[in-house]
């Protein structure tokens, strides 16, 4: 159930990439940057989400890179988070696709992914928010098993924005 809801966040931040090669406006935003660490060491390649601050706010996105260093996006044009307190999802898990036939196992704790308890406060201008994850405690696994591998799309898409 929770890896559902985390699927659909990631849903929802994926459409608003999409959305954001129209004329979007963003509320306020504040960037925001910052790494990730599991047990002291950089966790590489894994998705960092802040679900929308209030109601209807679209999440934000980004990708830790091989030190662990990410920068979140509201969409294709705009960086950064809405302005508020938001819940923070970090995890490694990828799904097989075309391109990557291997599935990429979480490595990270449920309490900071599908049952997350992290929390961030994004205020205006710059944020440098780190995430110092400590190991311990369940790892929940998606069963991707007997799902057929998702279509992985190269080029630009319809709207000529990917």
């Amino acid at each position: 159930m929770r890896f559902r809801l985390l699927g659909c966040l990631s849903l929802s931040a994926a459409a608003v990439f999409f959305a954001g090669c129209g004329g979007e406006k963003a509320p306020p935003l504040g960037r925001v940057t910052g790494t990730v660490t599991l047990d002291g060491q950089p966790v590489p390649d894994a998705a960092v989400t802040f679900a929308g601050a209030n109601p209807g706010d679209s999440p934000s996105i980004g990708k830790t890179d091989a030190t662990g260093n990410y920068e979140l996006s509201y969409s294709r044009r705009y960086k950064g988070a809405t302005i508020g307190e938001h819940t923070v999802y970090i995890s490694t898990y990828q799904p097989k696709t075309d391109e990557n036939p291997q599935t990429k196992k979480e490595l990270i704790p449920a309490k900071y992914n599908g049952k997350s308890e992290l929390k961030a406060t994004v205020k205006r201008g710059a944020n440098k928010l780190p995430f110092d994850l400590k190991s311990g405690g369940e790892i929940i696994q998606p069963d991707d098993d007997d799902q057929p591998a998702k279509k992985g799309k190269k080029g630009r898409s319809k709207t000529g924005c990917f």
